[in-house]
């Protein structure tokens, strides 16, 4: 059994064991964990003699087939040679089931994402214990931050001296997916002038959180419960509690009701809108603003507003319980959209 430690990971990803043929990739940082699965899939694709089909699985695939996965890893595909599964962790996810079909031969290979998981966690201890599978903890840090910052710039052609970086990094938030984003974002912007300053910075480089927030409300008014969910992780993961994120999500709701209201009693969306204080940020949201608040209308956004507003109160008195009170909320939301 081999324990990795997390300075150790991007090791194992360059050059994974050559009987390894399934990984848990795990931790807080959500965007850290997408990119190195997706990297190990790219290795493990590169492995065979001929085409590899990526699939992708999630809670929802296995909740209509809970077979799915067995039958994805031990079914050649028809116009490849392998596959890699990439599957999404959650409550659908069996553990025993997958402890059995580990411990058999599979003809594909198999990457398991996930949050952050105890050391005692079922899926964890299956992965550290298997010999042909790995479990990879994914923990961002600051030399991670200062090597993603260097990589993307030096791709540009564009370097930055020593107090742009601190500053730069104030900026960027908890999320690798975030900050490579917004690091080339950086870059697109700066192209050209040979050094990024601290004014380049502060113009196009927004607060991860911010946007992680912005993210997080418009993917729960617009009914998308997986990318809401994925983002309040980001969110946590950056050291924003779950009650401030529920805090923003009952303001947004407000602010697209007083917008359903003011149309339902005559006036242009777009005029109120306009009256908004503060209006809705960033500006290239309106649309979508605009957009979600007429398909929620005033009717069912009055009456989802103080369930919103109770799922906060409950969050604020009992920290403990605060991401179970949030993934309820989101679930209850994008369920009536």
């Amino acid at each position: 059994m081999v324990v990795y430690k997390s300075s150790a990971v991007a090791r194992f990803i360059k050059t994974p064991k050559a009987d390894c043929r399934a990984v848990l990739v795990y931790g807080p940082d959500a965007g850290l964990v997408a990119e190195r699965a997706s990297a190990l899939a790219q290795i493990f694709a590169r492995r065979g003699q001929g085409q590899t089909e990526i699939i992708r699985l999630d809670d929802r695939d296995l909740a209509e087939d809970p077979a799915r996965l067995e039958v994805e890893l031990r079914t050649i595909p028809m116009f490849a040679e392998q596959s890699v599964v990439r599957v999404t962790a959650g409550p659908k996810l069996d553990v025993p089931a997958l402890k059995t079909l580990l411990a058999d031969d599979f003809a594909n290979f198999l990457i398991v994402e996930a949050g952050n998981l105890r050391p005692d966690s079922g899926l964890r201890k299956l992965f550290e214990g298997h010999r042909s599978a790995v479990a990879l903890p994914c923990y961002g840090d600051e030399s991670l931050l200062s090597e993603l910052i260097d990589a993307e710039l030096a791709r540009a052609g564009l370097g930055i001296d020593r107090e742009a970086r601190d500053y730069l990094m104030t900026r960027l938030g908890a999320d690798q997916a975030l900050s490579r984003a917004e690091v080339v974002k950086l870059a697109l912007y700066a192209q050209g002038q040979g050094t990024v300053s601290h004014h380049d910075i502060e113009a196009i480089v927004g607060d991860a959180a911010e946007t992680a927030l912005e993210n997080f409300v418009y993917a729960t008014s617009g009914g998308d419960a997986k990318a809401a969910l994925s983002e309040l992780q980001r969110l946590a993961a950056s050291g924003t509690d779950r009650a401030s994120a529920l805090s923003a999500l009952g303001r947004h709701f407000i602010q697209l009701h007083r917008v359903a209201a003011a149309v339902a009693s005559g006036r242009p969306a777009e005029e109120a809108l306009r009256s908004l204080r503060p209006p809705p940020r960033p500006k290239t949201r309106e649309e979508a603003f605009l957009a979600r608040s007429r398909k929620w209308g005033a009717g069912r956004l009055a009456k989802v507003l103080p369930i919103i507003q109770e799922a906060v109160r409950r969050s604020r008195r009992s920290p403990d319980l605060e991401g179970a009170f949030a993934e309820r909320l989101v679930l209850a939301l994008t369920s009536k959209i």
